[in-house]
């Protein structure tokens, strides 16, 4: 059985306080009452209140000065204001300020309890947001430091029996070893992402946005998975414009928006198939814009003030994605039905390149046809060559 819920009325008027008093326990609520300002935060300084009813009139300590000393001090009491005849504009003042509500005096009993009944509704869900932001928090601990650091140290492992340094080892147990890696860096990836999405939206992501120029973060992610798709059996073909534009990017980023992309080819290609990599500079001209699906064209309206683009693609011949599935390919947790069932994975591959390329001013679509394999496309404004700078 949970305890009564606990309401302190600040009042300096003994008639109104009483009566307030008086329907507010007979609803069933345990009340206290506080003759000004100071006595208020004294009290809530010694008990816990789940609501106080505050008016903007009291002695030494004004209402609003106590709503505001109340909020500092981090309490999770909901307040509702009372207010006297022309007081209501400052009560609204105060509902910016973190007040649920207000009411007028004289007053209605059975609005004010109603207005109580909501505001404690209001405290009840906040809380319960707070308590789920805990656990995501603690969650995001725990992938960070709980489970990914054993990872690691099991893909070291791994990686020294691989390299035969306990003791000769076949190529069929180099083959099943070198899997083994590619699942611990695939699970690595994985908590990579969803941590790295949980900074960006919390604003914690510190990104070092400089511009460089991209050709060799691009090689380097094809020579890497390079060896990944051969040992698959899929071929890797690229088409990369020599001295490409500078562009503004966080280069750790970049590789891993071009891993997450090249990754999620290999997995869809069967054996025998091919990947694409394509980069060159265009011209965002209305051309450009009219080959691209509507949704993509839209959000492209934003990139037609800049000269350049650079333009980056990842296609491969694997299912394709179906029609239907195209617009929310992008959002966390998201996976078309045939890859959720037959390839597993977490779905946030693409949700952190979509809001990582974002974040550096540009757009990802993706263009497929089911049976003929998927083209996954980005654009990212190029530097002119008057702001270009010498990058190492």
């Amino acid at each position: 059985m949970s305890a009564p819920v606990k309401i302190l009325i600040v009042d300096d008027e003994p008639d109104i306080a009483v009566i307030l008093k008086l329907h507010l326990e007979n609803a069933g609520y345990l009340t206290e009452r506080a003759k000004d300002g100071e006595t208020c935060l004294e009290m809530m300084t010694a008990e816990r209140f789940s609501l106080v009813l505050l008016d903007v009139n009291l002695p030494k300590l004004s209402g609003v000065h106590v709503l505001e000393r109340i909020r500092e001090s981090n309490s999770d009491a909901t307040v509702i204001m009372m207010t006297g005849d022309g007081d209501e504009n400052l009560a609204v003042k105060c509902m910016k300020s973190g007040a649920a509500d207000y009411f007028s005096k004289p007053f209605d009993l059975d609005d004010v309890l109603h207005r109580v009944e909501q505001a404690l509704s209001y405290r009840t869900m906040l809380l319960e947001k707070r308590r789920l932001e805990r656990e995501k928090e603690d969650f995001v601990y725990m992938l960070s430091h709980d489970l990914k650091n054993p990872i690691t140290a099991i893909i070291g492992t791994i990686d020294i029996i691989r390299e035969g340094r306990l003791g000769p080892i076949n190529p069929e147990q180099v083959d099943y070893l070198e899997s083994c890696i590619d699942c611990c860096n695939e699970v690595v990836a994985m908590i990579n992402n969803m941590l790295d999405l949980h900074r960006i939206e919390a604003g914690r992501m510190q990104m070092h946005i400089r511009p460089s120029y991209p050709n060799l973060p691009i090689q380097s992610a094809i020579d890497r998975f390079t060896i990944i798709a051969n040992r698959e059996g899929i071929r890797i073909a690229a088409a990369v414009e020599k001295d490409l534009p500078q562009v503004m990017i966080d280069r750790m980023a970049f590789s891993r928006i071009l891993a997450n992309l090249l990754n999620n080819a290999v997995k869809f290609t069967p054996e025998g198939g091919e990947i694409a990599v394509s980069c060159r500079a265009i011209t965002p001209d209305t051309e450009t814009l009219q080959a691209m699906p509507t949704h993509a064209a839209a959000q492209a309206l934003k990139l037609t003030g800049y000269k350049q683009l650079l333009r980056l693609s990842v296609s491969d011949t694997g299912h394709g994605i179906p029609p239907e599935d195209q617009a929310s390919i992008f959002e966390r947790f998201v996976q078309s039905w045939r890859s959720n069932r037959e390839y597993g994975g977490a779905g946030l591959g693409l949700a952190y390149c979509k809001l990582t390329i974002e974040t550096l001013g540009g757009i990802i679509w993706v263009e497929s046809v089911p049976g003929q394999g998927s083209n996954f496309i980005f654009l990212l404004p190029c530097l002119e060559p008057n702001e270009e700078e010498n990058v190492a």
